[in-house]
This record gives structure tokens, C-alpha cells and sequence, in this order.
């Protein structure tokens, strides 16, 4: 991920920023998670998670979401899931476009040329279609 603005001498010293940066990484991998998701899942503590999510709120990075409820909800205060924000989104290095692009350009240099690449077009596009 990009680290969005520069990290404070503090938060290098202490590894604050990656940190953050594995809960960002969490949410971009498993989509909008809880604190209690996100705790499990990262080994820490809801109130370290929290702390972090808070500076990821603030840094425009994620956002906070009411949880959706089937059913009837429990008392107390509604549960919250957090999301990347498109800004979250953005900050990190996302090149799936140019690998699929350089995986089409090695198919045609070394497994058949321009016939095998279009091969494959035809086998995604009935693959799409069958679906619909």
C-alpha cells in the first residue's frame, strides 16, 4: 500500500504505519470487516484495531458503515463494519490490468501467437455469456 501522507518519525519507531497498513489489507482482502473480524484475523486486540481504524477514518482510507441486520436486531449500539473508501482503494498498487496484459503478451510470444490469445478471447467471452 502507499502510505497515504508521511509517516510520522514515531510510527516508523514503532511500526504503527504497517500496521495500519495490514488492517487496510485485511478490508481490501476480505471486503468490510468488523473490529472483532478484523482482530481475529490480524491477532491483536479490538482496542488496537480500533485505534487503527480510527486513524484509517480520518486519513480518508476507510470508512465506517452500519452492519446490515436480518431478523431482529439485538439491543445496544448497532454494529459497525468498515470499507476501503475509493481513496483507500487507490492506495494501493493495483496493476491486475497490466499483469492480464502481460500474461496475453507472453501467450502470444511463447504458446501460439495472435491465434492462441484469441482463442482464449472467445473462451472468456462463452464463458461470460453462459453465465448470463
Amino acid at each position: 500500500m502507499k502510505n497515504v501522507g508521511a509517516a510520522p518519525v514515531e510510527e516508523l519507531a514503532t511500526r504503527e504505519r504497517s500496521t495500519r497498513n495490514r488492517v487496510a489489507r485485511s478490508i481490501l482482502d476480505h471486503g468490510p470487516s468488523t473490529v472483532a473480524d478484523l482482530a481475529g484475523r490480524l491477532r491483536l486486540t479490538q482496542a488496537a484495531v480500533r485505534r487503527h481504524l480510527d486513524s484509517l477514518v480520518a486519513e480518508n482510507v476507510v470508512e465506517a458503515r452500519e452492519k446490515r441486520v436480518y431478523g431482529t436486531r439485538a439491543r445496544g449500539r448497532p454494529a459497525k463494519v468498515f470499507a476501503l473508501t475509493d481513496c483507500g482503494r487507490d492506495a494501493f498498487d493495483q496493476s491486475y490490468d497490466s499483469l492480464a496484459v502481460e500474461a496475453l503478451r507472453w501467450i502470444e510470444r511463447n504458446a501460439g501467437g495472435e491465434a492462441a490469445v484469441a482463442a482464449f478471447a472467445r473462451d472468456r467471452i462463452e464463458a461470460q455469456a453462459g453465465a448470463y
